[in-house]
């Protein structure tokens, strides 16, 4: 599994896993869309994915994620900082971030590749700033991800 993007000016880059902040970046006031999981789903067949979330509203674990998608709660007073060990642990080089809020900040930064989410829920100002790509909304991250044509068309130089 892997996503191979040729951009131009930028080169290669290879994805092999992609990391999702939770709320408002996959679900809104703690609901995800059947067509967004559905979509989630399609791009766990490229990619290995990883939700992380500090589970404010308490729905990480009622969503049926099926048997590719690893949901890990991050806790503790910087959750920021526990996003960004784990983008360590499985390798900054070849993952992709996306998420909206101030403590995906330091994880979309430090990511091969990088979206923002500006949804429903807003997006922090950390967030934009330390993506490489904003979308106004989650199934547009994903289709992009289906279509990688439109990432490349977005990102070259």
């Amino acid at each position: 599994m892997a996503l191979e993007l040729n951009i131009p000016g930028r080169g290669a880059v290879k994805l092999t896993k992609i990391i999702f902040d939770l709320n408002g970046t996959l679900t809104v006031d703690g609901r995800m869309r059947k067509e967004t999981l559905s979509l989630l789903k399609k791009v766990a067949e490229v990619l290995e994915i990883y939700i992380l979330t500090a589970d404010t509203l308490g729905s990480a674990m009622q969503i049926d994620w099926g048997s590719d998608i690893d949901v890990h709660i991050v806790s503790g007073e910087n959750t920021s900082r526990a996003k960004i060990d784990f983008l360590e642990l499985v390798g900054p080089l070849e993952t992709m971030a996306v998420g909206n809020g101030t403590n995906d900040a330091g994880m979309l930064e430090k990511a091969a590749l990088s979206i923002a989410v500006l949804g429903p829920e807003g997006c922090a100002l950390e967030a934009l700033r330390a993506a490489e790509l904003v979308v106004r909304n989650i199934d547009d991250a994903l289709c992009m991800i289906l279509k990688p044509r439109r990432l490349i068309a977005s990102l070259r130089c």
